[in-house]
């Protein structure tokens, strides 16, 4: 009785130690195929050109190919919808933006961008500020915040979209300095810019859109939403130095399917985080006008509630699609 039970224990415990190494071969497999990444916009475009310089260069430290899936549609909504229904197995990942995060706050979306999703990590910004046309007789962003202040409802600005990044600074800076401003939405960063160049409304809350227009001269630009200047414009102060704590949420990222195995996510993180490293990464952010930034998983995660709790406590009063 006794020999049946060591015989017994015995194979229970060569059974687990079969299946220790049967799981730990298939974790240092990993991966063992291609890996698709799927951007929720069009081929060319910045998120596009920044994902697959990532992508080809993390498929080096992977040693097995990052594909990017261009799935368009809905600001982004149609690939992270795709991606909420994926094995959590790693090999579906997706790029996420800013725009998906603060439209949960305008309609119903089919994921829960905090609960659906694990964060792998951030890749960059974008650059947001306030321009006006050269000739404006606002010289400074406290001109114009001094003239919105006198003159209820005539201080106009436009953005891409309502519940943008840029649309959320502006009703920020209406409630921190209990300003009557105009919001005027226009179908996209260079309509936006447009009709300020036209005289339709005083400013532009805007992308960079507006550099090529500050840059020769048509516009000015007043003030950054980073947190700190850029080097490009190194004389253009931040909303956050002119003593308004205002930054404009923005967020490029990578994340995977919930309840990813971790070390599959740090694998992924590795792997890009080194592809970031690159000097051609560098150089391409400045070509495509985003700014390095990067978080790690945890730090991605945070990030992205934090960008939620703001976007709902500012589009509180805006109706829901």
């Amino acid at each position: 009785m006794i020999n049946r039970l060591i015989h017994a224990g015995m194979i229970v415990i060569i059974l687990a130690i079969s299946n220790f190494f049967i799981s730990a071969s298939a974790q240092e497999s990993y991966p063992s195929k291609p890996i698709t990444l799927l951007v929720g916009y069009a081929p060319g475009g910045t998120s596009d050109t920044s994902m697959r310089y990532l992508a080809n260069s993390a498929s080096k430290y992977l040693g097995q190919r990052v594909m990017v899936v261009n799935k368009e549609g809905a600001g982004g909504v149609v690939s992270l919808s795709e991606l909420k229904s994926a094995k959590p197995d790693g090999y579906t990942i997706a790029f996420l933006a800013t725009g998906p995060i603060i439209s949960a706050h305008m309609r119903k979306l089919p994921f829960d961008v905090t609960k659906d999703f694990s964060p792998i990590i951030q890749t960059s910004i974008a650059i947001y500020g306030m321009a006006v046309r050269s000739d404006s007789e606002f010289k400074t962003m406290q001109d114009w915040v001094k003239f919105a202040a006198s003159n209820p409802g005539k201080a106009t600005y436009s953005t891409a979209g309502t519940g943008s990044p840029q649309h959320l600074v502006m009703i920020q800076l209406a409630d921190l300095l209990k300003l009557d401003l105009v919001h005027v939405p226009t179908a996209g960063g260079v309509p936006a810019i447009t009709i300020m160049l036209g005289g339709h409304v005083t400013a532009a809350s805007q992308t960079t859109e507006w550099k090529p227009y500050v840059n020769s001269n048509q516009a000015r630009l007043l003030a950054l939403y980073t947190a700190k200047r850029i080097p490009d414009y190194p004389n253009t102060p931040t909303l956050v130095e002119l003593g308004w704590n205002i930054v404009a949420p923005s967020v490029y990222s990578i994340v995977g399917p919930a309840n990813m195995p971790k070390e599959r996510v740090q694998k992924l993180h590795d792997a890009f985080r080194a592809a970031m490293s690159e000097q051609g990464y560098i150089d391409l952010l400045k070509k495509v006008d985003l700014q390095y930034e990067y978080s790690d998983p945890a730090g991605l995660e945070k990030l992205i509630i934090s960008i939620d709790q703001l976007s709902s406590k500012a589009l509180k009063n805006i109706p829901k699609e």
